[in-house]
């Protein structure tokens, strides 16, 4: 999914841990346990705002807050690969501009690709160009320039965060954040993943390197191809 790691834009509060219990006369005290903190944010405005909308849409909350999982886990993408591709500045009109133009095509390229490649480096015994061969580097390039039909754009939005310093009083920066989420059915593009690989000659690989591709092929068969490890 573009599956790229976001700060959280709700309010997050420090969360510090308590010290373990008292020691007993004559022992080491026990050393105080880390304090654990999140740095504090507070969304100031979103796309919702001038229409009365005072939350955040359910996807994009559960974006922040569970990633790309959690929004395959709601029930309307049970059935889907979700994509949400991000961007952040200072300009509204810019981010909004790079919103109409997000080319969904080339995320989703880039992003089959990396995971074609740790599929194969997973199942990999040694080094996957001697595991696979030519076979390996031909597959990741072809997956890196492919196009894949039937994914849509559901939904997107932005929101203007507040990020405070480490006092969590004063200001460190106001940023704008925008997201396009994208989805495609799960059979979909896992069919047209495993034509790339069926599609790449293997003419030239040896009996184990044709072992090994098939190994990945199995596991893509019974996971999916997001889904597998």
């Amino acid at each position: 999914m573009i599956r790229s790691k976001i700060v959280a834009v709700s309010v997050l509060a420090a969360v510090i841990a308590v010290t373990g219990c008292a020691s007993k006369k004559g022992e080491e005290p026990a050393p105080p346990r880390e304090i654990e903190s999140a740095q504090k944010t507070a969304v100031i405005e979103h796309k919702g705002t001038s229409l009365g909308i005072n939350d955040l849409p359910l996807w994009v909350d559960t974006y922040v807050s569970q990633g790309i999982l959690g929004l395959e886990a709601m029930p309307e993408y049970k059935d889907f690969y979700c994509f949400v591709g991000e961007n952040t500045g200072t300009n509204l009109n810019s981010l909004l501009s790079w919103v109409t133009g997000f080319n969904i095509s080339q995320e989703m390229a880039r992003t089959i690709s990396t995971k074609v490649q740790a599929l194969f480096v997973g199942a990999a015994t040694g080094s996957p160009e001697a595991a696979y061969g030519s076979y390996f580097e031909n597959v990741v390039k072809t997956t890196s320039e492919a196009s894949f039909s039937g994914a849509r754009k559901v939904n997107d939005w932005w929101v203007y965060v507040r990020y405070y310093n480490d006092d969590g009083k004063t200001v460190q920066k106001n940023e704008y954040r925008a997201f396009v989420l994208t989805i495609i059915p799960k059979a979909q593009l896992d069919q047209q993943v495993m034509n790339i690989i069926n599609g790449v000659d293997s003419s030239a690989a040896t009996p184990e390197q044709l072992t090994a591709i098939d190994r990945v092929k199995a596991v893509m068969s019974s996971e999916g191809f997001l889904s597998a490890e």
